[in-house]
């Protein structure tokens, strides 16, 4: 997935496309992005998203979409949590750190909303960043 807008970026119009990037309108329910995120699950390929919407300016980690858990709840996928730590700096070190991969069928049974599995996916992710930061202090 990514913003519709990079795919007015001649160089990366180019190149989404064979990377097998699908655009995806923000700020509204991008029904066709949705459909096209569940085909490549179904697939049994791997959708790789930012559940925030957007990177981090500040380092901060924020609020996450409903986007995000409705992958996680309505495909039979796990979700692998990823950290990045330190891509807001110019020019600096940036970490990635993996998770175990979550596994939603609780939640699924419980009829949990997109936005609670959200909300997990982001309190992992949290985690991920709490743990790297004081390992490194």
């Amino acid at each position: 997935m990514a913003k519709a807008e990079l795919f007015n970026v001649p160089l990366l119009k180019r190149i989404l496309p064979k990377v097998k990037a699908f655009p995806v309108k923000r700020g509204s329910s991008d029904k066709q992005a949705l459909r096209s995120g569940l085909s490549v699950l179904k697939d049994g390929h791997v959708l790789g998203l930012f559940p925030e919407g957007t990177r981090s300016k500040t380092g901060e980690l924020s609020e996450g979409l409903a986007g995000a858990g409705f992958f996680a709840l309505k495909s039979e996928a796990y979700v692998v949590p990823c950290a990045i730590i330190g891509s807001y700096k110019f020019r600096k070190k940036i970490t990635v750190i993996f998770g175990p991969p979550i596994d939603f069928s609780t939640l699924r049974t419980q009829k949990a909303s997109a936005k609670e599995a959200t909300n997990l996916i982001m309190e992992t992710i949290g985690q991920l960043i709490t743990n790297e930061t004081s390992r490194n202090l």
